[in-house]
């Protein structure tokens, strides 16, 4: 799903231009109506030859359930539309997913730390970037691993409770256990670039 596409019709333009339609995506996410965005959004995908947007939208649903189930246990009797209020947060979250999945399908991400370095941006700006995205196939390919071995244990979708929560906890775990790796490897790779 968040796997670089070396064929999509926007892996020749500028990563520039990627990394500023990707900015004004999540801005305008929250400075325009969502819809409109989202609209906007799912037909890049459409054009840079996206197909798995039913997949996308398939695997959010579930965690998009879980928050607006935290909206109205938290915030009940607190005065707030809780409708709009879903809704809304809903339809961002959606715009969100949609323009890194854009970027993410056409911007190798060597080439966009290349960028990053070119114009001198702080490696504490650029790193964190550059590991989400190198990282967001492995944890689309670990959760689809983790999804089926929760399906041969026979734990479905009708219980959602119990199927977020076998599919989250072993996901949790797998991408911490990553970034703790990943963490110590940079660690070692600064103190031997110090001696």
């Amino acid at each position: 799903m968040f796997q670089y596409s070396s064929k999509s019709l926007f892996s020749g333009v500028s990563e520039e231009l990627k990394v500023a339609l990707l900015f004004a995506a999540f801005a305008l996410a929250f400075a325009l109506q969502a819809p409109l965005v989202l609209a906007f959004n799912a037909m890049l995908l459409a054009l840079a030859g996206y197909r798995d947007f039913p997949k996308l939208l398939a695997g959010l649903l579930p965690f998009l359930a879980l928050a607006d189930i935290g909206f109205f246990i938290f915030l009940q009797g607190t005065g707030i539309d809780l409708v709009q209020l879903t809704l809304a947060s809903n339809l961002r979250i959606l715009c969100l997913f949609t323009a890194t999945a854009f970027f993410t399908f056409s911007t190798d991400v060597f080439a966009l730390l290349r960028l990053f370095k070119k114009m001198r941006f702080p490696e504490a700006f650029y790193l964190p970037l550059y590991v989400l995205f190198r990282f967001l196939p492995e944890i689309e390919h670990d959760l689809l691993e983790i999804a089926g071995i929760q399906k041969t244990r026979g734990i479905s979708k009708r219980n959602p409770l119990l199927y977020i929560k076998s599919i989250l906890i072993p996901l949790l775990f797998t991408v911490l256990q990553k970034s703790d790796e990943l963490a110590i490897a940079y660690y070692l790779r600064k103190r031997r670039e110090s001696f």
